[in-house]
């Protein structure tokens, strides 16, 4: 019988999207194994393999958490990693960097579920919508990028800013019909944006104290040329796969076009009245996040006292705002999952020394280039060899590993800091996959990393584009 002949209720495997990806997990293990049989001096850039194979399953079309479990075997097979030992990576997992971000995620769609049910996000919508103006899909997407560049510029984490104000801004993107893979490029854009820009965040401070630059200086030089263009991009590839998403991919809030219920005269206070304190805490826990320096983990405070707050000003039992978490963070559960799946895959992959054994054979070519040139050989080489969710480990290693270098060769401060900017902020948007991207798509509620990885590219093309020309200007 053949594959045309089957009968409807037997699945057919054999499809074209099937096909290539079998075809890229069979290859993948053939190389993990070859891999397994060489020492670690000679595996080199083979090491990638589990973050490229992430990247092209999920590309193609794989469920994006089943492609990372594929992702963690190839990285088993590679380092020869026993059954224990993973479980013991899978442990220790819990209490990582990466799964706290996943916590985050998951309470920040608790809150927005607080705000669902209290009334507070429909007050704000239409507040917002009808009253400032924000009607027309350019419109809320100008609206999203401008308070998440200003909210985690302020706070200095993209997690835990963009988490506080996603509760507010999903329900105004789904009235206008903006789909999750659009607002997740959104908020991944301009959340890295203000963390660059900010001038108090870890990324902006580690910079001006190893380069050597004010903050104006740092701002004119390469802050804003950066942020324009990736800006400019970022808007951009947002209309494109708004485009290709848009029919396919929906939130199902929609505040303007759902029928108004009947609501008591008392109902419409206490919404009201939780969309004042839900705005208002907010504003006031961003403050003292600025006042006091605090850290991502912040935002954890913040949100529990911003659901607490909103519930009860609605007239909640603790109860009521509990079961409201609960249901809200149920939707992502299957983040947090892929955020404590994707940590191993880091730990196993920073066993196989891929980034120092790269770090070594790019090295030598790197001497007799034209400072220029050199400027932009230690760029590319970061965007390949990054460190994933550490901008401000991999400004320090660059600096320490290429400083003498650079320095040997002539290039002035003020290249030396476009060097710095460059090579630990583009690489958040590829080429390979990041837990900042799986991050603010868990944020925009989109399973959809394809097209983040699109949004990303182009960003990465845009720039390469950009600091060719700088670091001619800049040396």
């Amino acid at each position: 019988m053949s594959a045309a002949q089957l009968p409807s209720s037997v699945p057919n495997i054999w499809t074209k999207k099937n096909s290539v990806l079998i075809l890229l997990i069979v290859l993948s293990f053939v190389i993990a194994f070859y891999a397994r049989g060489l020492p670690i001096s000679e595996i080199g850039i083979i090491g990638f393999l589990p973050i490229v194979a992430l990247a092209l399953l999920t590309v193609v079309g794989l469920d994006i958490v089943l492609a990372v479990i594929i992702a963690i075997l190839i990285s088993v097979v590679m380092t020869s990693t026993s059954v224990f030992e993973l479980g013991g990576i899978l442990a220790h997992s819990t209490g990582s960097f990466i799964a706290t971000v996943g916590l985050i995620i998951m309470l920040g769609a608790g809150v927005g579920e607080v705000a669902n049910r209290t009334g507070a996000a429909k007050q704000l919508v239409r507040f917002i919508v009808y009253k400032v103006g924000l009607s027309s899909q350019n419109r809320v997407k100008l609206g999203i990028m401008m308070s998440s560049v200003i909210i985690c510029g302020s706070l200095g984490t993209m997690a835990g800013g963009n988490a506080i104000i996603v509760a507010v801004i999903i329900p105004i993107a789904a009235a206008v019909g903006l789909t999750p893979p659009t607002v997740a490029l959104l908020l991944m854009v301009s959340g890295s944006v203000g963390l660059f820009m900010g001038p108090f965040t870890p990324s902006t401070v580690t910079i001006l104290e190893l380069g050597g630059l004010t903050y104006p200086q740092y701002l004119i030089s390469c802050g804003i040329p950066m942020s324009i263009v990736t800006l400019l991009t970022g808007w951009f590839m947002s209309g494109h796969i708004q485009k290709w998403t848009s029919g396919k991919y929906s939130y199902h809030e929609n505040f303007l076009n759902e029928a108004d219920e009947a609501e008591t005269t008392e109902q419409l206070k206490r919404s009201k009245r939780a969309a004042m304190v839900f705005i208002g805490t907010i504003l006031v826990m961003a403050v003292i996040g600025i006042i006091f320096k605090a850290g991502f983990s912040f935002a954890i405070i913040v949100m529990l006292t911003v659901a607490a707050l909103t519930g009860l000003a609605a007239g909640y039992s603790p109860k009521q705002i509990l079961d409201a978490l609960y249901q809200g963070c149920g939707k992502l559960v299957w983040m947090f999952i892929l955020y404590w799946l994707y940590n191993p895959i880091l730990e196993l992959v920073d066993k196989l020394d891929a980034y120092h054994t790269l770090l070594e054979s790019a090295t030598p070519y790197l001497v007799d280039l034209t400072p220029a040139m050199l400027c932009f050989g230690i760029f590319l080489f970061n965007i390949v060899g990054h460190i994933p969710g550490a901008a401000v480990a991999q400004m320090t290693f660059t600096h320490k590993i290429f400083g003498p270098i650079l320095m040997a060769n002539g290039v002035p401060p003020v290249a030396v800091t476009a060097v710095l900017l460059s090579s630990s902020q583009v690489d958040w948007f590829g080429p390979f996959p990041s837990s900042d991207m799986f991050g603010q798509m868990g944020l925009a509620r989109s399973n959809q990393l394809k097209y983040m990885l699109y949004g990303g590219w182009a960003i990465v093309v845009a720039n390469i584009a950009l600091f060719a020309v700088m670091f001619q200007v800049l040396t």
